[in-house]
């Protein structure tokens, strides 16, 4: 099922969200043909099941690492490279047990993973329009709270008040569960006197609870805000037919744009969305949109007609730029919590102030970093296509290579000189290092520690390990965390080691490896220990 679907996407090729042949928005008339057509959609497996009052709704979406692109991907006119992985959020909706006689219907929203993670709402129409009301609780919870109310409002414009009251009749109950890669795990580690390594992370239950509530949890930066955001909205849009399913690329991308804003809106700024882009999508480069497509729609009392007609598919202004990609056969992807953190709004907005202060020097920087980062793209996109041309040579190198440190590849291939993918690994290790060097550079210039000096040493460290193709920093850089990529079962036990003995900072692995496929519809018995939270 995920090989298909991974197929299916990656033959869509690059697109631009938003392009239409026709200038027009289509907004409710649309979807409300779109309703008609569900009659008739021809479903093969549960991925495209029909949803409707009786059925349960589950949608996972993946958590992600900017590869490369940090900082630049803020501009239009740069793009980053973005993995999703296998560490996912998932919403699962179904419907309440409340009267259906009641002039006010009831939401409630948990997540067991938390302490005080129950947030409940009442909501209704009037004029035409949902209200949604906050029953005080524990706690609140801004992104869940901002998500449920407009998904609901552009629910309401697409299906119209009938069908919308008809699917909210009894309320609905929602649970929300996300990896335990999200979350540090080092507490739960102690608890149970085991040592932060991947063999005890094996030992704790999956979906574990935190020990914490949302405001304190130490989060490890996969983008649980945006996974969060847009697994609700998915799952909302499928429980109420507002979507048949999300195998048609217009339902995925009114799901991404609703996603963006509701994240941007809760965030109260409009940032690059290639966390959300990531767990719509799965693994890709990415271009950002051009912020001004959400300028009429960030305030408060924002007219839902007028949302609807923003997040459509149909909206021209949409016009960030996806490009299906992936790591190459046996090319794994490694992650490590480093227990220091960065506050990255910090970093972004001293960064940002660096370049408005120095124009000339950060642009050539930027510049070279962008070079860099197309070519680390290429390269990857070769050693893919060199798979499939000769699985054999590329097998027969990528042995070579696993158990040589990769500064010794260059004389490897040049022993080797008809062996392209020879060639292409040490590209990548190279290009890889170059992108670290200019990253330096900007730190240095910026004042910003993007790759700090501690953290220069431990990917250093990372790097001597034979197999290991590149070791660096993912998005806004800092204290937060590192990733590797490697070759084999044998260069990642050898990276483990380096993470377990290193003294200078705290070093705790992650599970989580990469999945290219982005949100997708689920079921309960296939994810395991997900009945326990839900």
């Amino acid at each position: 099922m995920r090989e298909r679907f991974s197929e299916e996407y990656r033959h869509l090729g690059t697109f631009v969200i938003g392009l239409s042949s026709k200038k027009s928005v289509r907004g409710v008339g649309h979807y409300s043909r779109l309703r008609k057509k569900q009659r008739a959609f021809s479903r093969r497996d549960h991925v495209t099941k029909p949803h409707n009052l009786q059925v349960p709704s589950l949608v996972s979406a993946p958590g992600k690492v900017l590869l490369a692109g940090g900082y630049l991907v803020l501009d239009p006119a740069y793009e980053g490279l973005v993995i999703s992985t296998d560490a996912r959020f998932y919403t699962y909706v179904r419907n309440g047990g409340h009267s259906p006689t009641e002039g006010k219907k009831k939401i409630v929203v948990r997540s067991l993973q938390f302490h005080q993670g129950m947030w409940k709402y009442h909501i209704e129409i009037k004029h035409g329009k949902v209200l949604l009301e906050h029953i005080p609780t524990e706690s609140t919870n801004k992104f869940v709270e901002t998500c449920v109310r407009f998904c609901l409002s552009v629910i309401l414009e697409i299906i119209g008040a009938e069908k919308f009251l008809e699917k909210i009749a009894t309320g609905l109950d929602i649970n929300i569960a996300g990896s335990n890669d999200f979350y540090s795990q080092n507490e739960q580690l102690r608890s149970r006197s085991l040592p932060i390594t991947t063999a005890s992370l094996h030992k704790i239950p999956t979906f574990c609870h935190t020990g914490s509530t949302l405001g304190t949890v130490h989060k490890t930066g996969l983008g649980s805000s945006a996974t969060l955001i847009t697994s609700l909205v998915a799952a909302l849009f499928l429980h109420t037919g507002a979507v048949p399913a999300l195998d048609e690329r217009d339902d995925r991308t009114l799901v991404h744009n609703l996603a963006q804003f509701v994240h941007c809106f809760a965030q109260g700024k409009v940032g690059s969305g290639f966390d959300v882009s990531a767990a719509v999508w799965g693994s890709h480069r990415y271009r950002r949109f051009d912020p001004k497509v959400l300028d009429r729609v960030m305030g408060d009392n924002v007219d839902p007609a007028l949302l609807l007609q923003t997040v459509s598919p149909k909206n021209s202004a949409w016009d960030n730029v996806i490009t299906p990609f992936r790591l190459p056969p046996r090319l794994t992807l490694m992650l490590a919590d480093i227990d220091a953190g960065s506050h990255t709004p910090t970093l972004v907005s001293k960064l940002l102030g660096w370049r408005k202060a120095k124009p000339d020097e950060a642009n050539a920087l930027w510049a070279e970093l962008g070079t860099a980062n197309t070519k680390i793209e290429q390269t990857l996109n070769e050693l893919d296509s060199l798979y499939v041309a000769d699985s054999f040579e590329y097998e027969d190198a990528l042995s070579k290579c696993a158990v040589l440190q990769s500064s010794e590849w260059l004389a490897l291939s040049t022993s080797h000189p008809s062996s392209a993918p020879l060639r292409a690994l040490t590209a990548a290790a190279s290009t890889f290092e170059t992108i670290r060097s200019l990253i330096r550079r900007m730190s240095v210039l910026s004042d910003v520690p993007v790759e700090p000096v501690e953290q220069t040493r431990l990917l250093d460290a990372c790097l001597a390990v034979p197999g290991v193709v590149m070791a660096g920093v993912p998005g806004a850089g800092g204290f937060d965390a590192i990733f590797c990529v490697v070759l084999s079962a044998d260069a990642a036990r050898g990276v483990e080691r380096v993470w377990e003995d290193w003294r200078e900072m705290s070093v705790s692995p992650l599970l989580a490896r990469e999945d290219s496929v982005g949100a997708r519809v689920e079921r309960v018995e296939d994810v395991a220990g997900l009945n326990m939270v839900i």
